[in-house]
């Protein structure tokens, strides 16, 4: 049986805990989506090792995808998911995902991706009202598929915080919600 509550996982045990083909996985691993933390497919019976911060950005994917996000855009949310968790840890110590997500009293995180096609991010708890955070283009992240450099820009405005009436929400996924969903960190 597949649990949540392993360090690692294999592309069977992740599928399944997604409850997705494995072909999907597959497809946003080669895309480079989710790149596998502990260890990548080295050729033909190889095997990828996923951890539980790549079995949060698999939720996000697929559920981004479900929306009809393409998959390069995607991979850009997922870079800067990372750049923002960095940012975020530095003011509250010791934040990690999806840890930090599913414990009592979590903050509340979610994605957004604007109408003005930039990327923010919104954090909750329970103790202050949300918070918004970036305003990344995503224009200007999202580059030619086979360009190795495409997510190596600078990550202006991560931490930048946004005036709520700025924003316009496009699409809207809730980062915490997946974490709990798949019993991340619990």
């Amino acid at each position: 049986m597949v649990s949540a509550r392993q360090e690692e996982w294999t592309l069977t045990e992740a599928a399944g805990l997604l409850g997705e083909p494995q072909h999907r996985l597959i497809y946003l691993c080669e895309k480079g989506v989710v790149q596998p933390d502990l260890q990548d497919a080295e050729g033909r019976g190889s095997s990828r090792r996923f951890s539980a911060r790549n079995l949060l950005e698999f939720g996000v994917a697929l559920r981004l995808r479900e929306l009809g996000i393409p998959a390069s855009v995607i991979g850009a949310v997922l870079y800067v998911l990372r750049g923002f968790e960095k940012a975020i840890g530095r003011n509250l110590p010791g934040f990690r995902l999806p840890g930090s997500l599913t414990v009592a009293g979590a903050p509340e995180l979610k994605v957004i991706i604007g109408d003005d096609q930039r990327l923010y991010f919104s954090l909750s708890s329970s103790k202050a009202r949300a918070k918004t955070y970036g305003g990344v283009s995503l224009q200007n992240l999202v580059g030619p598929a086979d360009d190795p450099d495409r997510f190596k820009k600078p990550l202006r405005g991560v931490g930048k915080k946004v005036t709520q009436g700025e924003l316009l929400a496009k699409v809207e996924v809730n980062v915490s919600g997946i974490a709990k969903d798949l019993g991340l960190g619990a």
